[in-house]
């Protein structure tokens, strides 16, 4: 599972991650109080280099016609709604992106503009104490029902969300910012009316779901666990979804109005992450994500006409703790965690064979190595099993010389790991986290999951310790609550925590427009995780895919994305 745009998406392995920002895009944010221009210079970025890597071809050098066959997670999608925190799956939104609404196109910096097959221009006023943003939207947009997008979807889409209803939604935190979403001079124009100056406005603006699948809280909730074509729309549409062979298939649109889709055929194929190498290898794939997997790396590296295909990304692998699980309901537990597990040797675990340069530590919650605003704020809390120990015995947690276990009254100090079965990197985790925390004292206890029922157990808080990844998005501070936020409100905060001193910080980076200063506001709610013992941040996650060498704008996009229908295989 993996799962982004606008909000985090979780990643578990190369198959498995959750999103940051479900409806949002990426982007460094901004948008100034300048017009928009359509353009759709996104469309197809020119040359390759260390922040993307996706062999980039035009249109005009692409055959028409061909399959691509896609590996994603094993199981077939449970619940199609963007917005769900059930659905903000990596997985998912790598089929999602073929037949939703997309406002923006990113470069390669991860820099938002407007997508023209549904948003013609865009103005901002931020002159006042409130900003105001007008979107004029493409007339010729069209869901697959025959119905035109219009601003009453936009104005659906951005209010369900709000903290008002009653629905399980990734993240409210964007959406309470807006006071109100009304008809412009037509119906394909739209005015949003923020509370203050907003700098990520765009963020909860990248996907606009129709006003009708989402009428009311069942709707949202329930409507969308099945797959209903007029809810979509885009280059491509579903033919089939064949739950025995487990393939979703996908062709082009007859009522798509941009360029025409160059495929004629992308298939999804669920596998779990073991399986995905070997299919590779043995030509029943076109493309998958490598991910941390050396194995992984090593048999796709040696495919015949075959090419690995990397980028800088913001993906982070990192540790959760539930406090409301067991013994890590205690801050001092979980601060001496922190400081007992060795992330430089649990990544150099994860990713011996990988090159060098793509193994990298990370020190953050919130910016990734090479974004503007990173610093490393690990501090007290780096590795230090000393330390851990003296906090530990301050808390009253005393050796038990006998077992090599930490009692207090009676009681071990026991903990749970949570472990995807089949999934090496989990597998691998878990198993150095015990040795790490036993020396400190501390019993963990595996506990095994089953892959195709993670993202529920997650949801449902039956772990105590998880790792996995989020896949990061181009607005680093626009999906700050999804995560660290108000739990009550914000479903993605898996670690139950609720910190109303870190809550109010994270009001104002979300309303601070000076970029300096907005830095120093979101390392400082950096240091305030760390200090909570929320989540423990592993290593910088990299972006890794394997693709059949002719197949052309696809691959590792970093903070770019990519239109689907300009996917396709180089010409001969």
């Amino acid at each position: 599972m993996r799962t982004t745009k606008g909000a985090a998406i979780l990643a578990t392995s190369a198959a498995m991650a959750l999103v940051l920002g479900a409806c949002s895009g990426g982007g460094n944010g901004g948008g100034g109080d300048d017009a928009g221009g359509g353009g759709g210079e996104g469309a197809v970025v020119e040359g390759d280099g260390d922040v993307i890597d996706i062999n980039s071809h035009a249109r005009e050098d692409l055959e028409q016609g061909g399959t691509l066959r896609i590996a994603i997670g094993e199981g077939l999608p449970s619940q199609w709604n963007p917005m769900h925190v059930n659905g903000n799956e990596g997985d998912i939104d790598d089929v999602r992106d073929l037949m939703a609404v997309r406002m923006w196109d990113y470069d390669a910096e991860g820099v938002p503009s407007p997508n023209p097959n549904y948003l013609e221009d865009y103005e901002v006023d931020d002159s006042g104490d409130q900003q105001v943003v007008t979107l004029n939207l493409n007339p010729d947009a069209v869901w697959n029902s025959g119905e035109s997008i219009t601003w009453e979807d936009v104005a659906a889409t951005l209010t369900i969300c709000d903290g008002t209803n009653d629905v399980q939604c990734v993240q409210t935190g964007p959406y309470e910012a807006i006071e109100s979403v009304e008809q412009g001079e037509n119906e394909f124009q739209v005015v949003i009316t923020y509370d203050g100056i907003r700098p990520d406005w765009q963020s909860p603006l990248d996907e606009v779901v129709p006003a009708s699948a989402i009428a009311d809280d069942q709707m949202f909730n329930e409507r969308w666990l099945e797959y209903h074509e007029e809810d979509w729309t885009g280059p491509y549409v579903i033919d089939d979804i064949n739950d025995a062979q487990q393939i979703i298939t996908l062709v082009p649109n007859e009522n798509w109005w941009g360029d025409a889709p160059l495929l004629d055929e992308v298939q999804f194929h669920a596998m779990s992450t073991e399986s995905q190498p070997n299919a590779f290898q043995n030509g029943e794939l076109d493309a998958f994500e490598v991910g941390p997997d050396p194995n992984a790396y090593n048999t796709a590296s040696q495919v015949a006409d075959a090419e690995i295909r990397t980028a800088a990304a913001p993906d982070w692998r990192h540790v959760t703790f539930n406090s409301e699980a067991g013994v890590l309901q205690e801050l001092e537990v979980r601060q001496a965690i922190q400081k007992g597990i060795n992330r430089e040797a649990i990544a150099a675990s994860d990713l011996a064979g990988l090159p060098e340069e793509l193994q990298l530590q990370l020190g953050n919650h919130l910016y990734v190595n090479g974004q503007d605003g990173y610093q490393d704020n690990t501090g007290e809390f780096a590795y230090d099993p000393d330390a851990a120990s003296a906090q530990l015995e301050e808390a009253g947690w005393e050796m038990n010389e006998e077992t090599g276990i930490r009692e207090r009254d009676g009681e071990p100090l026991q903990v749970r790991f949570m472990v995807l079965t089949g999934v090496p990197v989990s597998e691998n985790e878990g198993q150095l986290i015990q040795e790490q925390l036993r020396e400190i004292g501390i019993d963990v206890q595996l506990q095994q999951q089953d892959v195709a029922t993670w993202g529920e157990a997650l949801s449902n808080g039956d772990f105590q310790m998880i790792a996995f990844s989020w896949l990061g998005t181009q607005y680093p501070l626009a999906n700050i609550a999804q995560i660290y936020g108000n739990p009550e409100t914000n479903e993605s905060n898996y670690a139950n925590l609720n910190n109303p001193e870190l809550n109010e910080l994270i009001r104002e980076v979300d309303s601070e427009a000076d970029p300096e200063r907005r830095t120093e506001l979101a390392n400082e709610v950096d240091q305030m995780i760390w200090e909570s013992g929320h989540t423990l941040p592993l290593y910088q996650r990299p972006q890794i895919y394997a693709t059949v060498s002719n197949l052309a704008n696809y691959g590792a996009y970093g903070f770019h994305q990519m239109r689907p229908e300009n996917w396709g295989y180089v010409a001969e």
